[in-house]
């Protein structure tokens, strides 16, 4: 494991630092996809950065509400984030809302900034699909094969590396093949393009959630690619019957 960065004298911790820098690029690329709907990237900064403020903030006081016998003994350790000091869910709910409610002032498309915020987490996942690897959060199985890395004093399917670069490329190629008029259909592809990757990436993962004798990550994978790819035909065949009618 690399729970640790060198840099020159000093060490810096992996998870945060790449934390931060899935941040910046997932808003980077959402910024630059936006351009072909004609949003201002600027707009979509601001649009990010307020949701994860807003979601941090909430998330952060809400598990200081949940122990507060804790942190009425030593308030300053309200100030200490730490792994697990953050309420997941009502962190993700307060981001929406605050996202939400920007798109609402600025008057945006909310279908068009999903779009280019699907492709932008995309490169999120990306890059924490690395800081899962280095830091051992993910854990492949053993293998004997040429790709397998050495982990834990034994070769192992790197689940981490294999998730980031199918993630690269689904990035790739939802980029690639997007209609700048057709927001929602990037949102599909984005959503097929994750659960695929998942799917296959995550049968090589040690000591998996299961579901009676079945990964439970891969299962919910599945349904998930299953729903996108029925809606991506379903889509395709509403509109190859709008083309087809005839004109009055």
């Amino acid at each position: 494991m690399y729970p640790v960065i060198p840099v020159g004298p000093l060490s810096l911790p992996t998870a945060p630092i790449l934390a931060l820098v899935a941040v910046w690029l997932g808003l980077d690329v959402t910024a630059r996809f936006g351009r072909r709907y004609g949003l201002d990237s600027d707009e979509l900064w601001n649009f990010g950065l307020l949701a994860l403020i807003a979601g941090l903030i909430v998330a952060r006081l809400w598990h200081v509400v949940q122990f507060w016998p804790i942190y009425r003994q030593d308030p300053l350790l309200m100030f200490s984030i730490r792994p697990g000091g953050l309420a997941f869910w009502p962190g993700v709910v307060a981001g929406l809302l605050a996202g939400y409610a920007y798109l609402l002032w600025r008057r945006l498309d909310p279908v068009q900034v999903a779009a280019a915020l699907s492709v932008g987490l995309l490169a999120v996942g990306a890059v924490l699909s690395v800081s899962a690897f280095l830091t051992g959060s993910v854990i492949g199985t053993p293998t004997t094969g040429p790709w397998g890395l050495p982990y834990f004093g034994e070769l192992r399917h790197p689940v981490g590396l294999y998730r980031a670069l199918g993630l690269l490329v689904a990035l790739a190629a939802v980029w690639r093949g997007a209609d700048p008029r057709r927001p929602g259909r990037t949102i599909l592809q984005a959503g097929l393009g994750y659960s695929l990757v998942r799917l296959f990436a995550d049968a090589f993962q040690a000591d998996p959630g299961l579901v009676g004798q079945v990964r439970a990550s891969q299962l919910l994978a599945l349904i998930a690619g299953v729903i996108f790819a029925l809606l991506l035909a379903r889509g395709e065949h509403s509109e190859d019957g709008q083309t087809l009618q005839p004109a009055d």
